[in-house]
């Protein structure tokens, strides 16, 4: 009895310390892919800078493929050390040869490409670093909202760090991060899969070569061996959906709005919202001169915030369903879809009228909202990682996320090449206008995906059930 809760106890701390690693990680990569396109976005302009992360996109796909079968073929283990040795290399290049434009577009598309190939090995990892199927769900949680939380502190960090003490400097902190994290990551405990070790009886394995010669088949069978889970396929193109005309909103509209609003500006906003944020950045240690950097990574910051107000919606959706005797994962990603819906009319209702808002209250209206919008999305990927892999064999999962991580980075790709040519027009009102039109375009998407997931998914979950069983 106690070696059991010595084990669980065990258990719990091995998948802790996962979750800890996956923060540390995306801090570091937000932290120097912020440095990148931040000097680029400043020297090349908004086609530049668009088309700098549509390179990145599009190298992803091929990248998370290859990722997806090494997944499913080499221990995860040495995966998951090996891809943050090489993001400490990526972060020494760019400490060695300092803010030169042609390295930094370079070094932007490799840390991209780094976690491309990172996100099928840890993604598939939550079920190899605990015994718990009950757990799952709360490991995903926990996994994403630290994603999201690395994700959207890096940019303020950056800010901080820069301002104060230059590029180089917060390049050599990265570098640090990155070698701790990658000897940190050699003590998390991985159990891998049994099938890994043999061949299937009465034939050889094929090998890495020869599957890496099918990549393109292997993306059409991975899209249609969901042809008879219709609950997964709706919730894959939901995030693609959300991919395609939401994120790209953050990674590029903002930047530009921002930039566009504070260069209208002869002086410094001294509206009372603008006052308040200035005072407040400075206490935060945010001195740069540039104030579109500033209420960028004050947007960033807010997106910190929304994965603990995801938590919190997740404990009230968990509460509800058992007191309503509902399936939780049907729950929540209805949930999570409706909340999606909203928050996309507010932020098109805000980019419209964002012209006749000054600079102060554009940010603080977008810090708001994007708060709101994380936790929604937050909601949603967690339920829908769960459903994945609870109706997914253990040898199919790394496959399943490079496919649909594959899907996903093209959508990025075609939202960040979508908005970037609305952007880079000479007049700034074609620019809003442009976007809100996208945002309408998804928005309808959306609620037409809503109405085939109620409808598909009616009978796919039951009360006491996590999800229906995959058919074999």
């Amino acid at each position: 009895h106690t070696h059991t809760h010595a084990t669980s106890a065990m258990v719990e701390l091995n998948a802790s310390l996962f979750i800890i690693l996956q923060f540390g990680s995306r801090f570091a990569n937000s932290f120097l892919v912020t440095a990148a396109r931040y000097e680029l976005l400043e020297a090349g302009g908004v086609a530049r800078f668009a088309w700098a992360q549509v390179t990145t996109n599009l190298a992803r796909m091929v990248v998370s493929q290859i990722a997806g079968l090494l997944t499913d073929n080499f221990p995860l283990k040495r995966m998951y050390v090996a891809t943050e040795a090489c993001n400490l290399l990526v972060a020494l290049a760019m400490y060695v040869f300092g803010q030169r434009g042609d390295v930094l577009f370079a070094l932007n598309i490799g840390l991209g490409l780094l976690f491309s190939f990172s996100q099928p090995v840890t993604k598939s990892m939550p079920p190899a670093v605990t015994s718990k199927a009950e757990d799952l769900a709360l490991i995903n949680g926990w996994d994403l909202t630290c994603d999201k939380i690395g994700r959207y502190l890096a940019p303020m960090a950056y800010a901080m760090v820069s301002s104060s003490h230059g590029f180089r400097f917060a390049t050599l902190l990265s570098c640090c991060l990155y070698a701790v994290l990658a000897i940190a990551r050699s003590f998390v405990k991985v159990e891998e899969p049994p099938s890994r070790g043999k061949p299937p009886e009465g034939k050889a394995r094929p090998t890495v070569a020869e599957k890496l010669k099918g990549l393109g088949k292997q993306i059409v069978d991975g899209v249609m061996s969901l042809r008879n889970d219709s609950v997964l396929r709706l919730l894959i193109l939901n995030t693609l959906v959300t991919n395609v005309f939401l994120y790209p909103l953050n990674s590029v509209h903002f930047p530009v709005l921002f930039k566009q609003s504070t260069e209208q500006l002869s002086e410094q906003d001294t509206s009372a919202v603008g006052v308040f944020l200035q005072k407040t950045m400075e206490l935060a240690g945010i001195k740069k001169k540039k104030m579109w950097m500033n209420y960028t990574a004050l947007v960033s910051l807010g997106g910190v915030v929304g994965p603990f107000l995801s938590i919190a919606m997740t404990n009230a959706i968990e509460s509800y369903s058992k007191e309503q005797k509902q399936c939780r994962l049907w729950a929540g990603v209805n949930f999570g879809v409706l909340g999606q819906l909203a928050t996309t009319v507010v932020l098109a209702t805000i980019v419209l009228f964002s012209g006749s808002l000054g600079a102060g209250m554009l940010a603080l209206l977008l810090v708001l909202t994007w708060v709101v919008t994380i936790a929604f999305n937050n909601i949603v990927t967690t339920y829908f990682n769960s459903i994945s892999q609870e109706r997914l064999q253990r040898n199919e999962r790394g496959r399943f996320i490079a496919n649909i991580m594959t899907i996903f980075t093209l959508g990025s790709s075609w939202g960040t090449l979508l908005f970037g040519w609305v952007l880079s027009g000479d007049e700034g009102s074609q620019g809003v206008a442009g976007s809100v039109n996208l945002l309408i375009c998804g928005l309808l998407i959306k609620c037409v995906l809503l109405a085939m997931l109620r409808s598909e998914g009616k009978g796919s979950f039951s009360v006491g059930e996590a999800a229906a069983p995959k058919k074999e």
